[in-house]
């Protein structure tokens, strides 16, 4: 079906494609078009489903009111919450927003770059995965706008907005204390990247400070692409039934924690009897769980406000904060009956 066009409209009104143009960009007031005209234009073009050419319309402004959104995995529950934080807050303020997952994948996101780039995207805000500086600093020197977001790189000089993951990782692991175990295991990633490696940092300082010596067999390291097998093995690597048994367990994503939990009951255990639970963010699944789940509830809709808030600034010149905004948020710690609560 053939795509509905100005010079379409403008056949049929009999009248010129640049008074088309005009009416449909609100510019009908300041060139003295009557209201009577901009009906009719505006009637039509919804009659015919008229769509504008985003990307023409951009090389003619300079705009396209378009977001590049760069995500780690879109498998996991809070990126996919979180895009949509990030997809509201920038309706709101007419812009449209371009999903992309990098899977944790520095080649993906390289490619995802300049693919958004030939799309004329007016700015991006990024989750980068681990190995891609460069192209962090390839868009600094091309002084795109950009807001990182979930993790950053301490050595580039850029704007970001992440929330406290050693302190949320302390918190989740001292109530797990409070609550009387002691041999706690934490399933994480192998990923460097510093949200990771700040949540292993902080679990690790809990322990320390409550005087639980720290068992490097204790922290299993899963791959980014992991599969159930993967978590399958840790938790029996974990020998959650013997005498000298793992007590609790804190997993370092919501991604790990769903599969983990799903194991454990596969397993035969129960939660938290046999093992109590404990997960870095709070999807819905969470709630509902049997038993509900204790988890690190970070602050969607803030993260969204604040990076699409600031990018817009960027984007329109309109910041007046020339200081580049490293933006660190609390994260909500959420006790349930996973950790014997």
């Amino acid at each position: 079906m053939k795509k509905t066009s100005l010079n379409d409209i403008a056949q049929q009104l009999g009248v010129s494609k640049t008074l088309v143009s005009l009416v449909l960009n609100g510019k009908a007031k300041e060139q003295r078009i009557s209201d009577d005209i901009c009906k009719k234009v505006t009637r039509l073009a919804k009659e015919l489903n008229y769509r504008p050419n985003q990307i023409a319309k951009g090389l003619r402004t300079g705009k396209t009111n378009t977001i590049g959104l760069i995500i780690a995995d879109i498998a996991n529950p809070f990126f996919g919450k979180l895009g949509r934080e990030i997809e509201r807050e920038a309706a709101l303020h007419g812009y449209r927003v371009m999903f992309c997952s990098s899977a944790e994948n520095a080649e993906n996101s390289q490619k995802q770059i300049e693919m958004l780039q030939q799309g004329q995207v007016d700015g991006f805000i990024i989750a980068p995965p681990a190995g891609s500086e460069n192209q962090i600093l390839s868009l600094k020197r091309s002084k795109t706008p950009f807001v990182l977001i979930d993790r950053y790189f301490p050595d580039i000089e850029s704007n970001y907005i992440v929330i406290d993951n050693s302190q949320a990782a302390y918190v989740a692991t001292t109530h797990l204390i409070g609550k009387g175990y002691r041999k706690i295991a934490c399933i994480t990633l192998n990923v460097h990247l510093n949200n990771m490696n700040q949540r292993v940092l902080g679990y690790k300082q809990a322990l320390i400070e409550h005087n639980i010596p720290v068992d490097d067999n204790l922290i299993k390291m899963m791959p980014f692409s992991h599969e159930k097998d993967d978590l399958v093995d840790a938790v029996k690597q974990l020998e959650p039934g013997n005498k000298d048994k793992v007590e609790a367990v804190f997993f370092a994503t919501s991604k790990l924690g769903i599969m983990g939990i799903e194991t454990i009951h596969a397993l035969g255990l129960n939660i938290p009897n046999d093992i109590a639970v404990v997960s870095f963010d709070d999807p819905d699944a969470y709630k509902i769980s049997q038993p509900p789940v204790s988890a690190i509830a970070q602050p969607l809709k803030e993260i969204g406000n604040q990076s699409v808030n600031i990018l817009l600034g960027l984007i329109n010149n309109s910041n007046t904060n020339t200081e580049v905004q490293k933006i660190v948020l609390k994260a909500n710690f959420i006790a349930r009956k996973s950790s014997g609560d």
